[in-house]
C-alpha cells in the first residue's frame, strides 16, 4: 500500500473516530433508555463501547502510519574475521 493510501485511511479512520466522539444524540436518548444490565447508564456503556473502538483505531493507525524499515536492516552481516595475536 503507497503513503497516499495509508494518509487517507488514517484521516478517514481520525474523522469517523470524531464523529463518534461528539456523540450529540446520547443527550436526548439517555433519558429514555434504562439503565443496561441493572446499573450502567446508556451514555457510559457508549463510552466503554468507544473506548474499546479508540484503541483497535490506534492500533491500526499506528499499523498504517508507522515507517516501513529500512531494507538493510535485515541483511545478515558479515562474518567478523579472527584477528591473530
Amino acid at each position: 500500500m503507497n503513503f497516499k493510501t495509508r494518509l487517507v485511511l488514517v484521516i478517514i479512520i481520525v474523522f469517523f473516530m470524531f464523529i463518534l466522539h461528539n456523540s450529540f444524540w446520547l443527550w436526548h436518548l439517555d433519558s429514555r433508555i434504562p439503565l443496561l444490565f441493572n446499573f450502567m447508564p446508556f451514555a457510559y456503556s457508549y463510552y466503554v463501547g468507544y473506548a474499546i473502538l479508540a484503541v483497535l483505531a490506534m492500533k491500526l493507525i499506528i499499523s498504517l502510519a508507522w515507517p516501513d524499515p529500512p531494507e538493510d536492516l535485515f541483511d545478515e552481516p558479515e562474518p567478523l574475521k579472527r584477528q591473530n595475536s
